[in-house]
């Protein structure tokens, strides 16, 4: 690959003939600036001053010429490296006198074997090339790229969505009239017919002429059977050659079609200003997308292009990185303006914060009495959580007894946290079973049924339980009492804990 695509790029584009030439700027996928350049010094002087009006913009060549050659070229298949000193080598046996040159490799070949099907073509007077190449090189600007402007043809069927098997497309140009044969979308066969319209006082049948020249070519070349039609496609930008499809009978073996002015300015995309201004502006438009198989840059010009290109990606990229780093330390510092506004709003914040808190520490008699008042709060505070009043548990327990009836209290005991460090508030009812008739089965249902009602009564949280049973059967535990005495009697304890 001799190039990188330029589609994207902004290009001079530059159609070259022996009759003129033509210019235009290429920028953001649109064609400007169309303009005919006459032929000779005057002509070379108006592309000097586009040089020096778009600096350092590179520039891609169409050449349309007679001294053309395209010979088609079956060469075993190979990739890489060996594909391209294999198609070098091949060119220089068939153009070994001229420089500008290149190897269109195409679609596969039909047959079985391991055979690519190349297009050889070149410039057979590279002379022409030289004025024009010597102004790019005065002026320091690089070369894009050559192309014969056949090569642009099957760009041109593609967006046209012309699929036809075998088609001649036929156009207008400086150079004369362009024939270019077409087989399945690949390019086989073009002819630059420089037409004399003096010859014919309808300047038409000079074109018929050439188009059937064309086609007995066609046929001498056995690219066409001699009773088959012949698809011929009239690019008539403006609308001039309608008249020639009389001229080219379907007896004769022509199938001959017009694509209209409004069809090819809505195809390409082109002002209709630009065809006014030179009919070459059609293949001008058709450049960017030239096949780069078709680049006829000797080596040398191919690496100083890509050289060039690199040094202009490099520089492209360094700005955009300049450029990013300059709005993301114009960021930075906007930031840092920003917060820089804010801290001295916190610091106003903060001193009129000290000042209102002196203001208040004075009122209330400094800071050392502030803090004496804190720790007072806080030990009233540790003290109150410990003082625990037993009143409510007291009113609690009584009815309870009251309720439960046969229960005579003796003794009350209440113990608190602030008496033992890390116990829990104790309450602990001291009583007998009252009347008792030595029936301890019953007394031991009265004490149970004081304790669930206790347990019921209390919220949650407290814990009851019987400390001493009337009979305290029990065998860890010793069984008092008096021999002679004539009175029984039925003592129990039940201690009400906060947990």
């Amino acid at each position: 690959m001799r190039l990188l695509p330029i589609r994207l790029a902004a290009r001079l584009l530059l159609y070259v003939s022996a009759a003129g030439a033509s210019c235009a700027v290429y920028r953001r996928g649109r064609l400007a600036e169309v303009r005919a350049l006459p032929p000779g010094e005057e002509g070379w002087q108006m592309f000097n001053d586009l040089l020096l009006r778009h600096a350092n913009v590179p520039v891609a060549v169409a050449v349309d010429t007679v001294d053309e050659l395209y010979r088609p070229d079956p060469l075993p298949h190979a990739r890489g490296r060996d594909r391209r000193e294999m198609t070098e080598r091949r060119l220089r046996q068939i153009m070994h006198h001229s420089p500008y040159r290149a190897a269109l490799r195409q679609e596969p070949m039909g047959d079985d074997s391991r055979r690519d099907h190349y297009l050889m073509m070149g410039l057979t007077n590279p002379a022409m090339l030289a004025p024009w190449l010597d102004i790019l090189h005065v002026r320091g600007t690089w070369l894009a790229g050559i192309w014969l402007v056949p090569a642009l043809a099957p760009a041109l069927a593609r967006r046209l969505g012309l699929g036809s098997a075998r088609l001649l497309l036929v156009s207008e140009q400086t150079g004369g009239l362009r024939l270019s044969y077409l087989e399945h979308g690949e390019l086989r066969f073009s002819r630059l017919a420089p037409v004399d319209s003096r010859q014919h006082e309808n300047p038409l049948e000079s074109y018929a002429d050439e188009i059937e020249r064309t086609r007995q070519a066609l046929v001498g070349q056995r690219l066409l059977a001699r009773v088959e039609r012949l698809r011929t496609l009239l690019l008539d930008p403006l609308n001039t050659l309608s008249d020639l499809h009389g001229l080219l009978p379907e007896s004769s073996g022509f199938q001959c079609e017009s694509i209209a002015r409004a069809r090819l300015l809505d195809t390409l995309n082109l002002p209709p200003s630009l065809l006014a201004e030179s009919s070459d502006a059609l293949y001008l438009r058709l450049l960017p997308d030239a096949p780069v198989g078709a680049n006829l840059m000797t080596p040398e010009q191919g690496k100083l292009a890509r050289a060039r290109g690199l040094g202009h990606f490099f520089r492209r990229a360094a700005l955009a990185c300049a450029g990013i780093a300059a709005l993301s330390s114009a960021g930075l510092l906007l930031d840092a303006w920003h917060l820089h506004g804010q801290s001295e709003d916190r610091l106003r914040s903060a001193e009129a914060l000290r000042a209102q808190e002196s203001a208040l520490l004075r009122e209330a008699g400094g800071s050392d009495a502030v803090h004496h008042r804190l720790r007072a709060l806080d030990a009233w505070q540790t003290v109150s959580a410990l003082d625990l009043s037993p009143g409510p548990l007291l009113e609690v327990a009584m009815r309870a007894v009251a309720a439960t009836g046969d229960i005579r209290p003796r003794r009350l005991d209440w113990n608190s946290p602030r008496v033992r460090d890390g116990a829990q508030a104790v309450l602990a009812l001291e009583g007998e079973v009252s009347p008792f008739d030595g029936d301890f089965r019953r007394a031991h249902a009265r004490v149970e049924a004081l304790r669930d009602r206790l347990r019921a009564t209390l919220p949650t949280g407290h814990s009851v339980e019987v400390a001493l049973w009337p009979l305290d059967a029990a065998p860890e535990h010793s069984l008092e009492g008096e021999f002679g005495q004539g009175r029984l009697n039925a003592p129990f304890r039940i201690e009400v804990a906060l947990r």
